[in-house]
């Protein structure tokens, strides 16, 4: 396996959590650095069990697998995504304010409410929770994504299909 690889998530073409930990506290670092801002979007697909339990387990992967791409096109480049646990990603947005990230994070919402997939079983619609955070002074990596996490959690609790900064 090449070194790119082993970073890499086979099914939806993110960075595996551990080197996408790794590119974070880079970033951090530059942006304490820097005294630049940083923001943090952490989501999670909602009602993904559902989803698993009426159209299977091919239908979950393509789903993830479309997400991940979704993502990518909506952030265009802006820093890197990381698949962080089985249906949640988080994305890296150096120089980017909390406003500008949770803008981009409803836009990334919308985009994946709006399209209807097909499986062998019916049509259904993904919507995510996504919590967006920004770096605070002298925070570390892990506190980001910690707030990234509660926010997107309060995001779920508030009903799903939301964006909740911070």
């Amino acid at each position: 396996m090449t070194e790119r690889a082993s970073h890499i998530d086979l099914l939806t073409g993110a960075y595996k959590r551990q080197h996408f930990e790794r590119l974070l506290a880079q970033a951090v670092s530059s942006a304490h650095r820097n005294n630049s801002g940083l923001s943090l979007l952490y989501l999670d697909v909602d009602n993904l069990q559902e989803l698993n339990d009426i159209h299977g387990n091919t239908s979950v992967d393509t789903a993830l697998a479309w997400l991940a791409q979704k993502i990518s096109d909506v952030f265009d480049g802006r820093g890197p995504i990381g698949r962080i646990g089985g249906d949640e990603f988080a994305v890296v947005l150096p120089g980017v304010t909390v406003e500008t990230a949770a803008r981009l994070g409803e836009k990334l919402r919308q985009a994946v409410r709006q399209e209807l997939h097909a499986s062998a079983f019916g049509d259904y619609r993904l919507t995510v929770s996504v919590g967006v955070a920004a770096r605070r002074p002298r925070e570390l990596s892990g506190d980001l994504m910690e707030a990234g996490l509660a926010a997107c959690t309060r995001a779920k609790q508030s009903g799903r299909d939301a964006v909740v900064k911070r």
